[in-house]
């Protein structure tokens, strides 16, 4: 349930226009030092307080030794046709593309370009993060159904 209130609190600004604009209302900021969302860049990605991450569930685990990592599966996003995972370097929570994941038992064995020895990725509560970009970025998604 604490989950679910967060994400409303986090989707509420831009979600509760009737006149179909879906931007923050003027006043109410969609992150900043006090939201769940503490910061938010186009290119670099996403902050999140600690206190929000750990309402959600978000975990994170450094990524240990050269590629292929092996992670839970629960750290696997899929975007259509895309597979990524979430990860975190300094503070900064961003998409990254896998090149490959391979299913091994209930992990999945990980490749990409743009991972490294010691990155974070979201081992769990994933799904979480990628709501909370979506809404980061509905000028550009649109998750209307009208």
């Amino acid at each position: 349930l604490n989950a679910y209130l967060l994400l409303c609190l986090i989707a509420l600004p831009a979600a509760a226009r009737a006149d179909g604009d879906h931007s923050a209302p003027k006043g109410i900021p969609r992150f900043g030092e006090n939201s769940a969302v503490t910061a938010f860049d186009a290119e670099e990605g996403f902050k999140m307080s600690e206190a929000s991450l750990k309402t959600l569930g978000v975990r994170f685990t450094r990524l240990e030794g050269p590629a292929p990592w092996i992670v839970p599966k629960d750290a696997l996003v899929r975007i259509k046709h895309t597979l990524g995972i979430y990860r975190r370097v300094e503070g900064w929570i961003s998409f990254v593309l896998l090149q490959s994941a391979t299913p091994k038992a209930n992990t999945l064995l990980i490749r990409s370009e743009d991972l490294m020895p010691g990155d974070e990725i979201a081992s769990e509560g994933a799904s979480f993060l990628r709501m909370t970009e979506a809404d980061l970025n509905s000028d550009t998604v649109d998750s209307c159904s009208h």
